[in-house]
């Protein structure tokens, strides 16, 4: 046997201060826009507003950035990267690669399927309240604004997903800058509101938290459901880190992104308290009349960054969970040569298009739509949470005093949770709805795609059994590539053509193709199975460009190949595809059988994912019942 591997092209490095920068454009944008609603919306369900109420507030916000954002995803989460990915789902592939139980394995899958799922609903809402937040910041200058806040945001929002086709490539050097003034700014106008009042600096104590739920136990709890908005860019910040690395991140959010925010919410506690209300939006209390639309404008330029990179992790995720088999393969643009992993996905960028305007369109403001917001942010934060002890749980590495920190913040996500089930009437069944439409998708694909599988392996032979008939087959001049799903079971169009036609050509590879539990990289085993049959093995990871011609050109360079990269030149090839169809004895029910089918109809076809050449490429179907 021969082996080969042939890791992805890895960025160019670049320098730590520069990364750092670049980090602030696109691993936090969502987390650092939160200032824009967050403590307005956990201020809101408070009849009036007193000291202990402001201060215990600010003290949860404050307290929930540390604790589940500096302590659990920079300080843990990120020590846990994927062959330097991080998200959900890399732990997922991590967890596979442990070689759990067959009930650890499937209990991870369906928790990542729930998180992923929740993460898309999420990714509708997020460009929605951000942008709409920051727009409305117009009508602290003039109310007769309101008006045109809806059909502004809106305009950004279209310009925002018409450009997305044209890729994000070198998106950190261009909004860096940006979110650097932007993290200023907060800075700064905390820093003069905290100047005016100096007392608010008490509510970095965590006594405050205990005084609320004391004084308010109610509305302590209702106010979880708004300060869990301070934190929603923490999945963000861990899905992104591969774009920088785990140093550069972290240096950005302890020097920069933490500092800032602290700064911004104590600042405004301390504009609330002098105003004596927090009304619709207390962020532009902060800002004086004069310096209003100069910061209306940055604001929004903001929250675009913002939503582009939850755009770019939606499609990154959707092509992951896609790779891992958790739903059906799309079309996917690959938008630039030199960064692997910016993607462009149609199909992902027009339903989140339609789902994020629908949503201005339907709430009209953001605190209205911040009664849509948290049910999803806190199912995929418990999600990963839950992933990471199975992780190390699965490793060996979960030690008693691990286990106890780690469950009692999973024990402070399952309380938002609890206060955003609050909101289902008002506006959280919306991305509940989508979470549950998701959950039901991706677990009919993932059960269906497992029983093909097994009917698959019982209706191919092993490639072993037909040493003989493909030794003795007649040849012709040519060389015919069979795709197969396994190096060890011969794909139903090889037994079709020896069955039907008897005769092979000169060269024949069987090219069995998989996705690893690494993000990238392509790993390539070969082997002759008899003279002028080679098996070639190819594993993709599953975030790596999945092109045929790489894999073979990476096994015709072997010295021992049986065949030449000339060879492949005119290569003919040939795919197996399965349709399935209903079976009235089948474990799944009918309407889920149904649904699987439709979304095999959806699934990206073997030519256009392996990107064959279509006019070489010749497919044989067959139908497997589910």
């Amino acid at each position: 046997m021969t082996a080969t591997r042939r890791a992805g092209q890895a960025p160019p490095a670049t320098p730590t201060g520069a990364a750092a920068i670049g980090a602030l454009g696109v691993v936090f944008g969502d987390i650092g826009t939160s200032p824009l609603y967050a403590l307005s919306a956990a201020l809101a369900p408070a009849g009036s507003i007193d000291s202990t109420t402001v201060y215990g507030v600010t003290s949860m916000v404050v307290w929930s950035i540390t604790l589940v954002v500096t302590v659990l995803y920079v300080g843990v989460l990120m020590r846990f990267d994927n062959d330097g990915e991080g998200g959900l789902l890399a732990l997922l592939a991590q967890l596979r690669r442990a070689h759990p139980t067959a009930t650890v394995r499937t209990l991870a899958t369906v928790v990542a399927i729930l998180g992923a799922a929740m993460f898309l609903g999420d990714s509708m809402i997020t460009p929605a309240i951000s942008v709409l937040s920051a727009v409305e910041g117009l009508t602290t200058f003039d109310p007769d604004l309101g008006a045109v806040v809806v059909p502004i945001t809106v305009a950004i929002l279209v310009g925002l997903f018409v450009v997305q086709r044209f890729g994000a490539a070198r998106i950190g050097r261009v909004f860096g800058p940006i979110m650097l003034a932007w993290f200023g700014l907060l800075a700064v106008l905390g820093f003069v509101a905290i100047a005016g009042r100096p007392d608010v600096l008490v509510a970095l104590s965590p006594h405050w938290i205990v005084l609320l739920v004391a004084e308010h136990p109610w509305t302590a709890f209702l106010a979880l459901g708004g300060v869990v908005l301070a934190i929603t860019g923490a999945e963000a910040l861990f899905a992104d880190m591969g774009h920088f690395g785990r140093r550069p991140v972290t240096i950005a959010w302890l020097a920069i992104v933490f500092p800032c925010l602290l700064v911004a919410y104590v600042g405004q506690a301390a504009a609330v308290l002098t105003a004596g209300a927090a009304g619709p939006n207390s962020f532009f209390l902060l800002v004086p009349g004069w310096a209003t639309v100069p910061v209306v404008i940055l604001a929004t330029v903001a929250t675009v960054i913002a939503s582009q990179a939850v755009i770019s992790g939606a499609f990154s995720a959707v092509h992951q969970a896609g790779r891992l088999d958790l739903i059906p393969t799309v079309r996917v643009v690959h938008t630039s040569a030199s960064h692997r992993g910016q993607l462009y996905l149609p199909a992902v960028n027009l339903l989140l298009a339609v789902a994020v305007i629908g949503l201005v369109v339907g709430f009209q403001s953001s605190s209205a739509l911040a009664s849509a917001y948290g049910i999803a942010v806190t199912v995929t934060l418990s999600s990963t949470t839950t992933l990471l002890l199975l992780l190390l749980r699965a490793r060996g590495r979960l030690s008693a005093l691990r286990a106890i920190g780690i469950v009692a913040i999973l024990g402070v996500l399952l309380a938002f949770l609890a206060a955003n089930l609050t909101k289902v009437v008002t506006g959280g069944w919306v991305p509940l709805g989508v979470g549950v439409l998701l959950v039901v998708t991706m677990w009919t694909w993932w059960r269906g795609s497992r029983r093909m599988a097994i009917a698959r392996r019982a209706d191919e032979p092993l490639l072993a059994g037909l040493v003989d008939h493909l030794a003795a087959a007649p040849r012709v001049p040519g060389t015919t590539v069979y795709l197969a799903r396994s190096s060890d079971t011969a794909p139903v169009a090889l037994t079709t053509i020896l069955e039907r036609y008897r005769v092979l050509s000169e060269h024949v590879i069987v090219l069995a193709m998989r996705t690893t539990t690494s993000p990238f990289g392509v790993e390539v085993e070969s082997r002759p199975l008899v003279p002028g049959v080679t098996v070639v093995e190819a594993g993709f990871g599953y975030r790596q460009r999945v092109r045929v011609s790489d894999a073979l050109a990476i096994a015709a360079a072997r010295t021992d190949a049986g065949f030449a990269p000339e060879q492949l030149e005119d290569a003919t090839y040939v795919v197996s595809s399965d349709s399935p169809v209903a079976d009235a004895d089948s474990a799944l029910p009918r309407w889920q059988q149904r649904l699987f089918i439709a979304l095999e109809r959806v699934h990206g076809s073997a030519v256009d994912l392996a990107q064959l050449p279509a006019a070489r490429t010749v497919i044989v179907g067959r139908e497997l019942r589910v």
